[in-house]
């Protein structure tokens, strides 16, 4: 006879089981619309069939899934408490984005340094509602540090691939997690079908939840405050990007696709072996071709369409040569003046975090099964239309 499955483990989960558990944590059962739960069922199925995850893995997913509707449940306490805060405006946005390992990072730490720019720290990320109080904010911070410590014995190679602080930037995708709609959870979790909903999806009902939340955490900022914004998944959700944040600036990173495709396949592998019983390189490599291409097919069908103000195309090449006059460019097509300061800021930023101060992320594209020529098949329209950008 088999075993009854686990509660922690994704047999043993649901999506009522885990709402009725957050909504018990928060004192509140508030959910509003309920879109996002097909994304939480998807993902829990796609991640019961593979049936890869180890019994930590399963915690993981339990855990995190639980946080996110605990914090959905806070944004909505916030919102009736301040109903105003849904109407509020969002500030001129920058957002930095393109394929996974193409130097938004680095941009977006740059652009975080300007005091002229608001960002998304990882403390308030992991909880997306603003302290009460100076003593609240402190508590959030050092619980930020404990779970970067977590996570870093779980997956020490990541602190390599992709460094974080508890008050440093974070991706904004971290906000489109609340909504079950994140490559976060794609690269985590062996989930194909939910990986392959994802990458087709119209997110419009998630990014209407992202722009909620940058306005309840912004609701004690100035007025009209910029965000300076940053995630790869938003390139291949270009259609969802401007009811979200009208009138923001995209900045789209390029990089040689050979490249990123192998970082990012490189990073993938890292996250999934702390989680997962069996990975396959090669298998996360075609996974992650797939998932680039896709996502670049339909950013250049929103490109083809028009707003070309809308953009600006940097190269990863001079991101890594001189990112403060990529910085420049960014801020003189947003039509904003970089200050001596803010400049000055960036300057010692770049000299004192090199790409590989936690030592270098190697990869080989072979590793994953991946080709040259595979990877140029899938990619032509981009490399023709960006050659310049890319090296080509």
């Amino acid at each position: 006879m088999e075993p009854p499955p686990s509660y922690a483990s994704p047999a043993g989960m649901s999506v009522a089981s885990l709402m009725q558990e957050a909504a018990e944590r928060a004192g509140s059962d508030d959910w509003g619309d309920l879109d996002f739960s097909d994304a939480l069922e998807l993902l829990l199925t796609s991640c019961r069939e593979t049936g890869a995850l180890t019994d930590l893995g399963a915690l993981v997913l339990r855990s995190t899934a639980l946080r996110h509707l605990h914090n959905r449940l806070l944004i909505r306490a916030f919102v009736r408490a301040h109903p105003d805060v849904a109407q509020r405006p969002l500030g001129g946005s920058i957002v930095v984005t393109g394929l996974p390992r193409t130097g938004t990072t680095v941009l977006h730490a740059l652009l975080a340094l300007d005091p002229g720019n608001r960002c998304l720290r990882l403390w308030e990320a992991l909880r997306p509602v603003p302290p009460q109080d100076e003593a609240a904010r402190a508590a959030r911070i050092e619980q930020a540090h404990s779970w970067l410590h977590r996570f870093y014995e779980l997956v020490p190679a990541f602190r390599t691939i992709h460094p974080l602080t508890p008050e440093g930037p974070e991706e904004c995708d971290a906000l489109l997690q609340n909504s079950f709609a994140s490559q976060h959870f794609d690269d985590m979790f062996d989930a194909p079908r939910y990986s392959d909903w994802l990458s087709r999806a119209d997110l419009t009902p998630a990014y209407a939840d992202y722009a909620l939340q940058l306005r309840v955490l912004g609701s004690s900022d100035p007025e009209g405050t910029a965000w300076v914004l940053k995630s790869p998944l938003h390139v291949g959700h270009l259609d969802a990007l401007p009811a979200a944040l009208p009138g923001a600036l995209v900045v789209h990173c390029h990089r040689e696709p050979l490249e990123a495709v192998s970082s990012y396949a490189s990073l993938i592998r890292s996250l999934r072996r702390a989680y997962s019983e069996d990975v396959s390189s090669r298998a996360v490599g075609r996974q992650a071709l797939e998932r680039c291409e896709t996502a670049m097919r339909r950013a250049l069908t929103v490109r083809d369409a028009g707003r070309p103000e809308a953009f600006v195309d940097v190269s990863h090449r001079e991101v890594v040569r001189d990112p403060v006059s990529v910085v420049r460019g960014i801020y003189e097509r947003a039509g904003r003046a970089l200050g001596e300061r803010s400049e000055a800021r960036m300057r010692q930023w770049a000299a004192e975090n090199s790409r590989d101060r936690y030592g270098e992320h190697r990869h080989d594209h072979s590793d994953f099964g991946l080709t040259a020529d595979d990877v140029a098949a899938a990619f032509g329209p981009y490399t023709d239309r960006f050659a310049a950008l890319i090296g080509t």
